[in-house]
């Protein structure tokens, strides 16, 4: 029932994101090992070290410059011809399973979310399809935004700030250029996802410019990252609107609402 969702849900093939399908298609030995054929890995800041040279569109990092995630492992895989993101929780049970139950849920909801393309119950990760398109953080980074973990580090005043002095500023810094990257249409798709998530009984928990991706094709919202998402379908109306108001909160201060 999981990946049967993967059906009719968002993918995206080795050819829309403008790779040549033999320069990845692994050798007979490799396919007898694993069905995946891994293209890079994602660093903090989202860029692509890339393991089948420059891919179009794909913010790259040389081995050098790459900066390693805090939290969470991101390969680019290909399956069967798709392109997907595999998610490492390093052993982290409760995140791995909030995110599974999540992209059922939210999925069977019609939320703009990626489908879980794989699941490995053994060593905790999921695949997931890959969305292709420029994440709303990296746009507003062009513009001059000090959002990238690499600008903040590189920055002393910012370097010892807190945590919430850290994401304060990121907002303040990415409201600063917004209007340069989205509209006000956009912002109010982005609203109708978050509506529907809480539609489905889900507080997300996790709303940043850096997990919401502008889709290429339809120029929509998708909504990635959800590993803190919380399901509360018995929780009575007044207390879960207390929960989902601090969602609205976050996206009001992210969006100038």
């Amino acid at each position: 029932m999981l990946l049967s969702l993967a059906d009719k849900g968002y993918k995206t093939t080795i050819q829309q994101l403008g790779l040549n399908w033999e320069r990845v298609r692994p050798s007979e030995h490799a396919r007898k090992q694993s069905h995946k054929v891994e293209i890079g890995e994602i660093d903090q800041d989202g860029f692509l070290l890339s393991k089948v040279g420059t891919i179009p569109k794909v913010p790259s990092v040389s081995k050098t410059d790459f900066l390693a995630r805090k939290r969470f492992g991101l390969r680019v895989v290909a399956i069967d011809g798709y392109v997907c993101v595999e998610k490492h929780y390093e052993g982290n049970k409760s995140s791995f399973v909030n995110e599974i139950e999540a992209h059922y849920h939210l999925g069977r909801a019609g939320c703009n979310v990626p489908v879980i393309m794989d699941v490995d119950f053994d060593n905790l990760t999921l695949t997931f399809s890959y969305i292709s398109g420029p994440v709303l953080h990296e746009e507003l980074a062009k513009r001059g935004a000090v959002v990238r973990d690499r600008d903040i580090e590189e920055n002393p005043e910012l370097t010892r700030s807190g945590r919430r002095k850290k994401m304060l500023n990121r907002i303040l810094e990415g409201r600063r250029v917004l209007s340069e990257v989205i509209d006000s249409n956009f912002i109010e798709l982005i609203l109708a996802e978050l509506n529907k998530i809480h539609e489905a009984r889900f507080i997300w928990n996790d709303i940043k410019y850096g997990n919401i991706i502008i889709e290429e094709r339809t120029g929509k919202p998708y909504l990635i990252d959800f590993d803190w998402a919380l399901r509360f379908p018995e929780l009575g109306e007044k207390t879960f609107k207390i929960l989902s108001n601090r969602d609205i909160e976050k996206f009001n201060a992210c969006f100038g609402r």
